[in-house]
């Protein structure tokens, strides 16, 4: 059942309830999953770690990451499959995290990614830094020139 129609002038088809463009798509998810803030990162520490386990604490310190970010990131990798959860019983209460054997095989993955990424530059990358330092817009010329607030239109190609 669709949400409903599309806005006069926009493209695409219309979205069915509950799909997303990745829905479907297995490296899609994965890349979506991977892409949060934080995620490589704490996939990382792990893949450091080798098979032992780390407590929550270690890796909110070693990262930096909100308690709150941190648990949020951890859930939903425990619910992919790429970390066990174990909880003690004890005050004050620990919380282990330990990387599955699904997490050991993204090594190919980041093995392969690291590979390419020093073969090929990022063509962006490459050409903003040849073209310089980000001047503003303005209206006006000379001292008495005003930033422009808002949406710009930009003409010139980079």
């Amino acid at each position: 059942m669709p949400l409903r129609s599309q806005p006069a002038g926009s493209r695409g088809a219309v979205k069915e309830q509950g799909t997303s463009p990745t829905e479907g798509c297995k490296i899609g998810e994965l890349f979506a999953m991977l892409g949060q803030p934080h995620m490589l990162r704490i996939l990382h520490e792990f893949q450091a770690a080798g098979d032992a386990p780390i407590r929550f604490t270690e890796l909110q310190v070693r990262l930096g990451i909100s308690p709150k970010t941190l648990a949020h990131r951890l859930r939903t990798l425990v619910a992919a499959g790429f970390v066990a959860r174990r909880s003690y019983n004890e005050i004050p209460p620990r919380v282990e995290y330990a990387p599955s054997p699904k997490t050991a095989e993204l090594n190919e993955l980041f093995s392969a990614l690291d590979k390419w990424s020093r073969r090929h530059s990022l063509t962006a990358v490459a050409m903003v830094s040849t073209v310089g330092s980000f001047e503003p817009p303005t209206r006006g010329s000379g001292s008495g020139a005003t930033p422009v607030e808002g949406p710009v239109s930009v003409s010139r190609r980079i």
